[in-house]
């Protein structure tokens, strides 16, 4: 059998199997403070390592993320690894009369493109354009097999929210995973992925307010020096003060080894960010394999100089 089938077997039986719910109580207040005016923005992205056949109970986790978001109530939501079109609908029942989902078919692949899925938040008036999907240029061996991401066609999910007459570019993407595992690291690869989000947020939006956020597979410390080279230079890490106060803080939690690898940057936006995470109990339980990152942008006055 050739891999592709293989590939769309597994991913079949997956979603024919059943999954035992894994529930916690929902927080019983916000992490961030809600948005109270217009120059205002709450932007969760959340890496929910929905894998079939590889993730532990993902139907069940997808409905406690689900329960999660809608208690935090973020005004956009930008997930990484949706990794089937059913795992998409799953969110999209359960988050129907609280969000609108946006994702992009036509990638020859049983799920989202890229494994991106963005939500927007029906009551912060934000709506979004249909979007556009761009695959990596540079990307890992398809006959790594083990490794998923050849295979996967990872890229960058543009989309165009507007709101009384304001534009807000929101780009949703995620890049090479390191395979240390099989002495893999790909920075190479990574660097070729980060010049490409560059140079088609740059054609894409110019000069509008950018929000670019997801699961770079990339931390401030790496000894590549991505992060100051390539990443930096996107825009704003709206996180920056929060890992000053909080060294020892990741994103990817044990017994993997801890990582900052999940960010939320800004372009055209003078808003003051607030951070928190959505955190877990352990690897998958009662989540993902990431935490969960929630930012507010908040404006100094409500007009259009802060972008939003």
């Amino acid at each position: 059998m050739r891999p592709g089938a293989r590939l769309v077997l597994g991913l079949a039986l997956a979603l024919a199997a059943s999954c035992a719910p894994h529930r916690v109580p929902p927080p019983t207040e916000p992490l961030a403070l809600p948005c109270d005016g217009a120059g205002c923005l709450r932007v969760l992205s959340w890496n929910l390592h929905a894998i079939p056949l590889v993730s532990p109970r993902p139907t069940a986790r997808l409905r406690n993320v689900a329960d999660a978001i809608r208690a935090e109530a973020p005004d956009v939501v930008l997930l990484q690894e949706v990794w089937a079109h059913a795992y998409a609908a799953l969110l999209e029942r359960r988050l129907a009369d609280a969000y609108r989902l946006t994702r992009a078919y036509g990638c020859g692949r049983p799920y989202p493109c890229g494994g991106l899925v963005v939500l927007v938040r029906r009551a912060s008036g934000w709506v979004a354009a249909p979007p556009t999907f761009e695959r990596f240029k540079k990307h890992a061996s398809w006959r790594r097999l083990r490794e998923w991401d050849g295979i996967a066609k990872k890229g960058m999910l543009l989309v165009r929210l507007t709101r009384d007459g304001r534009t807000i570019g929101v780009v949703d993407t995620h890049l090479q995973t390191r395979y240390l595992e099989y002495r893999h690291n790909y920075t190479t690869v990574r660097r070729r992925q980060l010049e490409q989000l560059r140079a088609t947020v740059d054609a894409a939006f110019g000069d509008r307010p950018v929000v670019i956020a997801g699961d770079l597979n990339t931390a401030p410390n790496d000894p590549s020096g991505l992060y100051a080279s390539r990443v930096a230079p996107l825009g704003d890490d709206t996180a920056a003060a929060f890992r000053a106060a909080c060294p020892a803080c990741s994103t990817r939690p044990p017994p993997k080894m801890p990582r900052w690898i999940d960010y939320v940057l800004t372009r055209g936006l003078t808003a003051t960010p607030t951070v928190t995470l959505i955190r877990n109990e352990a690897i998958d339980t009662p989540y993902s394999d990431h935490e969960g990152l929630l930012v507010r942008l908040a404006c100094a006055r409500d007009d259009a100089s802060c972008g939003i």
